[in-house]
């Protein structure tokens, strides 16, 4: 239930349906949904002119005031959560000086940057829920990065809040800039999905399609039962660009997509960790209304089951086609996740006991270049390489990431937890994926080798 909005008062409104089934997953620890650890990280390089802090501080004000999700806390007991939407308040800007470093060995220290930000922890219940670091080269080339509550912001909204920061921070010194469309608020979304997301079709759908299905568990090397300390690693590999040209090509040449195509690689690799041919893997959808609320900050994507029968597939192709079916189907019928599982109660049980988790899959296209008036250029940073041993929290199991960078290679990412998993585990995922994407991609009509 909603309060009455007064100046200078915190607005409560009731979790959006995201919130409510992270909530399910969250024990109240560090690494939850919740907790400290659960955090977006993206940095921009910046070059074209000096950036001063002052005005950047000012902008920074500009975006938390225009976007609520930025200035909302989880306020609550554990079983009577809710959102508390507080006025603005500055966001916290640490400014700092690279070490005297020549142009080639830039990239290497603003990626080391990036990793140690993400060392750091955030709060979903006290502000500021939105964090900047400014490190300066020199005048013409400095990178910023941000880092935001998962509760806040999802990916996409990452890439609103930096094309309106540049805008803003444009503004601030006095060039001319367009006006910034329209930005739904993320408590607007919340009172829409409840209505638009009620589709007896699309519950239907996912009644059917997952009856009698289970979601397709990975082994550990490490049972829950130990009581390890929950940390979250990150290991990245490298997929090279003729790979990602003939997956493309592939893609093209059977009406799917990219993200279709490393789908069928990625149902493969767990087959081939399993046996098992009734697949059933996990993505992520934007969940922002077909384009409704592009524009607004929040945690709106859905986490939503794909599940394709692997039996009788001969060839690479015939994996892609079938996986291609699955994600149209799919997507055509995207509602709340917390509405699917009601249709599918039984469907996580597998990744629940001791010794077996889930992983998922996400491949989100990146737009690394922002639309910035102004003398700055924005830039952001995708080609990172290195793996580290702390990174930002997956609440269980493993979250796969790959994306194309501009360079034309594909850069993968295995976030994992470090208490179900070793090192050299996930090492070997990723060499075993590398290679069927490479088989797959270079003969279509290869054996898939399904047992």
């Amino acid at each position: 239930m909603t309060t009455t909005d007064a100046e200078g008062q915190a607005v409560t409104v009731p979790l959006s349906l995201n919130q409510e089934f992270n909530s399910l997953f969250d024990g109240g620890g560090d690494d939850g949904p919740f907790g400290c650890r659960n955090h977006a990280v993206s940095g921009w390089r910046i070059t074209g002119g000096p950036v001063d802090s002052d005005v950047l501080r000012d902008a920074l004000l500009d975006v938390v005031t225009r976007h609520e999700a930025l200035r909302t806390r989880i306020a609550g007991p554990p079983d009577d959560r809710y959102q508390e939407i507080l006025p603005p308040s500055p966001v916290r800007l640490d400014v700092r000086d690279f070490p005297a470093a020549p142009e080639a060995s830039r990239a290497e220290l603003a990626e080391a940057l990036i990793h140690e930000i993400e060392t750091e922890t955030i709060s979903a219940y006290e502000a500021p829920f939105l964090r900047a670091t400014l490190a300066r080269f020199d005048e013409r080339d400095a990178v910023l990065i941000l880092m935001a509550h998962h509760i806040s912001v999802d990916g996409q909204s990452l890439t609103v809040i930096i094309r309106d920061l540049a805008n803003r921070y444009a503004a601030r010194i006095g060039r001319s800039v367009p006006d910034l469309p329209a930005s739904p608020q993320y408590r607007e979304y919340g009172v829409w999905e409840r209505t638009a997301a009620e589709s007896a079709a699309a519950r239907e759908y996912w009644q059917r399609q997952l009856d009698g299905a289970l979601f397709t568990a990975i082994p550990t090397d490490l049972p829950r039962s130990l009581g390890l300390a929950e940390s979250t690693a990150r290991h990245r590999f490298l997929i090279p660009g003729d790979v990602v040209s003939a997956i493309d090509r592939m893609a093209r040449s059977n009406r799917a997509t990219r993200f279709m195509a490393i789908a069928a690689v990625y149902q493969l690799l767990v087959h081939r960790l399993t046996g098992v041919t009734d697949v059933v893997m996990a993505t992520f959808t934007p969940g922002r209304g077909g384009g409704l609320f592009d524009e607004t900050v929040g945690s709106l994507y859905n986490f939503i089951p794909l599940r394709t029968d692997l039996t009788g597939c001969k060839t690479y192709e015939d994996v892609l086609k079938r996986t291609r079916r699955t994600c149209l189907e799919a997507f055509a019928h995207d509602i709340p996740s917390i509405q699917i599982f009601t249709e599918a109660p039984q469907l996580m049980g597998p990744v629940m006991t001791d010794n077996a988790t889930a992983m998922v899959l996400q491949s989100v296209p990146l737009n690394p270049i922002v639309d910035a008036p102004g003398d700055l250029r924005f830039v952001q940073i995708t080609r990172l390489l290195k793996s580290q041993e702390l990174a930002s929290a997956v609440p269980d199991g493993a979250l796969w990431d790959i994306n194309k960078d501009p360079s034309g290679d594909a850069i993968g990412s295995v976030a994992y937890k470090r208490n179900l998993f070793r090192e050299d585990t996930i090492v070997s995922m990723a060499a075993e994926f590398g290679e069927i994407a490479r088989l797959f991609s270079a003969s279509p009509g290869a054996s898939a080798g399904l047992l």
